[in-house]
């Protein structure tokens, strides 16, 4: 295990140099390259084949569907429809929050922008009505995390196409843990709302809710039309991200004219970086497996693995917390890309599903969007107000934290609420 040892030193000593994580892969790769002496035409082929893939095309179309939707607003039709519903109830508002951010992340695929598109709205009307600072702020930091399971998700995306699982399954597997965390956070926010004290809001007729309904209805379909099209297997993964994003358009400039024609170039431009940094991300951790693969250190792992006869509990033990330190330093797309090389192996080894394994995953990564020091999600809601603290920032999230550790040994001892909904998808 000398080489593998070599390796792991060799990439922390180069993260740790401060170089972003797509050229810290490249350059370990480059180095182990050059000191073993194997091909340099590995680099350039490797990092064309890395991007000649089908399933990676979904991830700028939803990059770009999730800012075309910002940029149209469509979160904001998505609160109003769920105060309209709920707002009389016991935390109303706060229900409204977490509903309208798990309606957003069937949408969007990203933890970063529906924390962000829900968070502008949903901020200012909690305040407003009384509610607790620090629970604002982690109920949406906390409620942006949806974004990244409940489908579609782009770290599921990664996840399926390093790992070579059906994305579909993937996506269909998110749907009851999504759903049962976003309770988790509804029964929480509720309980938390009564006892910090807010302004009750009055109950809405029946005819404004239908009102509110309608005049939002074409967006509120676009999650129904994505999840659906791709159960019925009316689409893949990839088809639907452009359905999404053909959608998406004729809402925000035919239908509600909220973007117009001359704001294209600029609404493409602010996706073009994400998308950019996520290709880099992938280019160089591919290298990374190729040269791992190439040293035969994935089979020196498996034999270890065999040798020391690690139980598939203990293995995933053993990966949740490496996943959850990993979270707390690297941000969720390169924790997917870092560990999935090596880790798909030994998973085949162990008899572990590697749809039951991604839910997994996909929770230690809504944990590691809210996590300091590098959580997305708190630098999204830090950036809301200037009046916004990061103190009260993660002091409000931490609750949520708990609640969502929780929810990992949940899914960890429960694999049929991941599994069951892709067995029976056909």
């Amino acid at each position: 295990m000398t080489g593998f040892v070599l390796v792991t030193l060799l990439l922390l000593f180069v993260l740790f140099l401060g170089l972003p994580v797509s050229f810290s892969l490249g350059v370990t790769s480059l180095s182990l390259i050059l000191y073993y002496g194997l091909p340099l035409k590995l680099v350039g082929q490797t990092i064309f084949t890395s991007m000649d893939s089908f399933v990676l095309i979904a991830i700028p179309l939803y990059i770009l569907m999730s800012q075309v939707l910002l940029d149209g607003h469509i979160g904001d039709d998505l609160f109003e429809v769920m105060n309209a519903w709920v707002r009389h109830l016991p935390g109303g508002l706060a229900i409204a929050t977490i509903l309208a951010c798990a309606f957003f992340a069937a949408i969007t695929g990203s933890g970063a922008a529906t924390a962000a598109t829900i968070g502008m709205v949903a901020y200012p009307a909690l305040t407003e009505r009384g509610y607790d600072k620090r629970l604002t702020l982690g109920l949406l930091a906390a409620g942006g995390t949806l974004g990244i399971l409940i489908p579609p998700s782009i770290p599921m995306i990664l996840y399926g196409s390093i790992t070579e699982e059906s994305v579909g399954k993937l996506f269909i597997a998110g749907v009851v843990p999504g759903l049962v965390l976003t309770a988790i956070f509804i029964c929480y926010a509720v309980w938390r709302s009564k006892r910090g004290g807010y302004t009750p809001m009055p109950k809405t007729t029946w005819k404004e809710r239908i009102d509110i309904t309608l005049r939002n209805f074409w967006g509120i379909l676009l999650p129904f039309l994505i999840v659906g099209g791709i159960y019925s297997g009316a689409f893949t993964p990839t088809e639907a991200a452009a359905v999404g994003l053909v959608y998406s358009l004729f809402v925000t400039l035919v239908i509600y004219r909220t973007i117009k024609l001359r704001d294209l170039p600029a609404v493409c431009l602010k996706s073009v970086g994400t998308s950019c940094m996520i290709a880099m991300v992938v280019a160089g951790a591919v290298l990374f497996g190729r040269v791992m693969t190439m040293l035969e250190i994935p089979q020196k792992l498996t034999e270890m693995v065999i040798s020391y006869e690690l139980s598939p509990v203990m293995f995933i033990l053993a990966m949740n917390v490496l996943m959850l330190i990993l979270g707390c330093i690297l941000e969720t797309v390169s924790v997917v890309l870092l560990t999935m090389p090596l880790v798909t192996p030994l998973l085949h080894v162990l008899h572990i599903d590697p749809i039951w394994y991604g839910i997994i995953l996909t929770v230690n990564m809504t944990m590691a969007l809210v996590t300091p020091p590098v959580g997305m999600n708190l630098y999204v809601i830090n950036g809301l107000r200037s009046d916004i603290t990061m103190k009260e920032v993660i002091s409000g999230v931490l609750p949520f934290v708990v609640l969502m550790f929780l929810f990992l040994i949940l899914t960890v001892m429960f694999p049929a609420m991941s599994t069951w909904l892709p067995s029976v998808m056909g």
